[in-house]
C-alpha cells in the first residue's frame, strides 16, 4: 500500500514537472514554425498580413499610450522623488542618475511596458483565438489551403513586438522627463543637476538592452497567447481558463527572461 502511495505521489510529482516543459517545447515550435513562414511561404499574402501587422500596431503600441503615459508620468516622478529626498540625505547626489537607469531603464520600464500589454492585448489575442477556435474558423482557414501560422499568428508576432519595443523608448522618455516635471512639484531638484546626473550615468547599452527585453517580450508574449488560444477543445467557458494561463505564463516568462539578460549583459 505504501509502494502505491509512493508511486503515485511520484507520478503526480513528474506530471506536475513534465507539463510545463512540454507546453514550453510546444510553444517554441508554435514560434519557429511561424517565423519559418516568412522563408517556406514568401510572396503569399503579404498584403493581408502587413495590414494585420499594422492593425495589432495599433492596438496594442498606439492605443495603450494613454495608460503607458499615466504610469510611466506617475512611476518616474515616485522613483526621482524618492532617490532625490534619500540619497540627498547622505550627500551623494551623483548616485542619483545611476539609481534612476538601473531601477527605471534597465528593470522597471520593460517590465511594466510588458505587463501592460499582457494584460491589454495578450489577452485579446489569447480570448480571440479561442472564439476562432471553437468556431472552427481556424478549421475553415486550413481547409481553403491558408497557413494560419502565417495568417493569423505571424501578424500578431510581429505587431507585437514591434509595438512594445517602440513603447519601451517612450516608456522611458515619460519616466525620466516627464517624471523630473512631475516631481519638481515636490522637490527641489534643478534641471540642469538632474541632466548631469543622468547623462553621467546613461549609456548606449542602457538604452539598447532595454529595447531588446521589451522585443523579446514582445514575441514571448504573443506566442504564448497564441498558443493558449489554439489549445482550447470542447466548450466556450474554456476561454476564462485558458486566457488566465496565458497571462500568468506571459509574467513567469518575462520575469525569467528579465534575469537572464540582465545577467549577461551587466554582470
Amino acid at each position: 500500500m505504501l509502494y502505491n502511495i509512493n508511486m503515485f505521489s511520484l507520478d503526480k510529482i513528474g506530471k506536475k514537472v513534465l507539463t510545463p516543459i512540454d507546453s514550453i517545447l510546444d510553444i517554441s515550435a508554435l514560434f519557429v514554425e511561424s517565423v519559418k513562414t516568412i522563408f517556406t511561404e514568401r510572396g503569399k499574402g503579404n498584403k493581408i498580413i502587413f495590414d494585420a501587422t499594422m492593425r495589432q500596431i495599433f492596438f496594442t503600441g498606439v492605443e495603450a499610450l494613454k495608460i503607458i503615459t499615466i504610469i510611466a508620468l506617475l512611476l518616474g516622478g515616485a522613483v526621482i522623488i524618492e532617490s532625490y529626498t534619500q540619497i540627498s540625505k547622505v550627500g551623494h547626489g551623483s548616485l542619483i542618475g545611476t539609481i534612476l537607469v538601473v531601477v527605471i531603464v534597465r528593470e522597471l520600464a520593460p517590465l511594466i511596458t510588458a505587463f501592460i500589454i499582457i494584460g491589454r492585448s495578450g489577452t485579446a489575442i489569447a480570448t480571440e483565438i479561442s472564439y476562432m477556435t471553437l468556431n472552427h474558423e481556424i478549421s475553415a482557414i486550413e481547409m481553403m489551403g491558408i497557413n494560419p501560422l502565417r495568417f493569423i499568428v505571424l501578424p500578431r508576432l510581429a505587431g507585437v513586438a514591434a509595438a512594445i519595443f517602440c513603447l519601451s523608448f517612450y516608456f522611458n522618455a515619460v519616466a525620466l522627463f516627464g517624471g523630473y516635471i512631475f516631481a519638481r512639484f515636490i522637490v527641489q531638484y534643478p534641471f540642469a543637476s538632474y541632466l548631469k546626473d543622468l547623462s553621467a550615468s546613461l549609456g548606449f547599452w542602457d538604452i539598447t538592452v532595454s529595447g531588446i527585453k521589451c522585443f523579446l517580450f514582445g514575441l514571448v508574449v504573443a506566442t504564448i497567447c497564441c498558443y493558449r488560444g489554439f489549445s482550447v477543445r470542447f466548450s466556450f467557458t474554456e476561454i476564462p481558463q485558458v486566457t488566465t494561463k496565458a497571462v500568468v505564463m506571459c509574467i513567469y516568462m518575462c520575469f525569467l527572461m528579465n534575469i537572464i539578460i540582465t545577467a549577461l549583459f551587466f554582470i
